[in-house]
């Protein structure tokens, strides 16, 4: 066990949440490092909607309504903008927990996501712009205490990446 953490193997909800935790350790040991640069915008998106809100409010209190009134708009224009540009790239990037590149450039994209009362890690892997869809039953990679197999996950992982990788040939 690479892991010593135990999971609940009778919520699928926290058979993910493990899954989803280990990735980036699984896709680092398979050569790939994560890029940040999703989250980062994101971040920097609801960095500038808190300064906008915040300095209308501080303008708000130092100057009456109807001397601010087009700046209020501006601001509130600004703020709108920001909110709609978060929101279609959460939309874009909904279930994606893993965004990476490996030593040549390839950038691969893993989306996971599960239905309720079916224990498989539903898993979507954009590899060269190919899409490769998959499904893998939790107890390939979960033992029968709740310890995650880290080596059994990185094989069956390793083996839908290959397969987006000959897909894309």
């Amino acid at each position: 066990m690479s892991q010593l953490k135990k999971t609940n193997l009778n919520s699928v909800k926290d058979l993910q949440k493990t899954t989803d935790e280990n990735l980036n350790s699984v896709l680092q040991q398979l050569g790939y490092e994560e890029s940040f640069a999703i989250t980062d915008l994101k971040l920097g998106l609801g960095l500038s909607t808190v300064v906008v809100a915040g300095l209308l409010f501080l303008a708000d209190k130092k100057y009456k309504f109807k001397q601010i009134y087009s700046i209020t708009v501006a601001a509130c224009v600004i703020y709108g903008f920001l909110n709609v540009i978060l929101f279609l790239i959460n939309l874009k990037y909904k279930n994606v927990k893993y965004i990476g590149v490996d030593s040549k450039g390839n950038k691969i994209t893993i989306a996971s996501d599960i239905k309720k009362y079916e224990p498989n890690y539903n898993v979507t892997i954009t590899f060269k712009d190919t899409v490769v869809t998959g499904s893998i039953p939790f107890n390939k990679f979960f033992d029968v205490i709740g310890y995650f197999n880290r080596d059994e996950f990185t094989t069956l992982l390793s083996d839908e990446i290959s397969r987006a990788g000959k897909k894309n040939e």
